[in-house]
């Protein structure tokens, strides 16, 4: 996995030195793709979420909490042949996902063939997983989040990375009303559990969001949005 070298936060773009493996930005053309998630891609800036994250074809990786596999998708693809992605479809302590049907569908229907479902970090192989996704769903995991992080943890490799992208908000804690998570809580409890906090982004930031839309309202791909990377020590 290459570092981050050079973070340019006025401009927003993220340059990326000595990445030998780059991610080919093609795979958001794949026809098996459906028209409304492609819709999605300039907001969501995919491949530049996983560029920051290290994310390099052939690694392991975990999506966790997918939705309808956006994401499942998008890396099963990228990771290729020699990689392989781990998909969880429980929410931590309380069942599945809804959308487990849709997911195992489209892994059958479109051969996402290096895809596997799994429930909780806890049924990961230990020190298997060289970087972890969370998109805009951390904040449902319910709090104290300690024992979901150590599982977590515990199915990184050493020096393997978390990814967390969630919406924004000025108010303290998780602010119900908005069903947004505060940035700082995000960082204070990784940190509190054997994670440094290696860099954030800028580029899912939109000054024009005043943190008054509900997370899951519309337009939600262009709601104020931080990326934390942290790393296991």
């Amino acid at each position: 996995m290459k570092k981050l070298l050079t973070l340019s936060a006025l401009s927003g773009m993220i340059l990326f030195v000595g990445c030998s493996k780059p991610l080919d930005r093609s795979v958001l053309n794949d026809p098996d793709r459906p028209a409304a998630e492609k819709e999605q891609d300039g907001d969501r800036k995919a491949i530049d979420v996983y560029t920051f994250l290290g994310i390099e074809p052939g690694m392991t990786v975990a999506d966790l909490w997918p939705g309808g596999g956006y994401n499942t998708h998008l890396l099963s693809r990228l990771m290729g042949d020699d990689g392989k992605v781990y998909c969880m479809m429980g929410f931590y302590g309380s069942g599945r996902y809804e959308t487990l049907d849709k997911i195992e569908a489209r892994i059958a229907d479109f051969n996402l063939s290096n895809v596997e479902i799994f429930s909780t970090p806890a049924d990961l192989p230990p020190n298997s997983i060289d970087v972890m996704v969370s998109i805009r769903n951390y904040h449902d995991a319910k709090a104290p989040r300690d024992g979901l992080i150590a599982e977590l943890s515990a199915a990184l490799k050493k020096g393997g990375v978390i990814g967390i992208l969630d919406v924004a908000t000025d108010r303290p804690g998780f602010d119900e009303e908005t069903h947004r998570l505060n940035e700082q809580v995000v960082i204070d409890e990784f940190t509190a559990n054997g994670f440094t906090l290696e860099g954030s982004s800028e580029i899912l930031r939109n000054p024009d969001d005043d943190h008054s839309i509900k997370g899951f309202d519309e337009g939600r791909h262009t709601m104020d949005r931080y990326l934390l990377k942290f790393k296991k020590k």
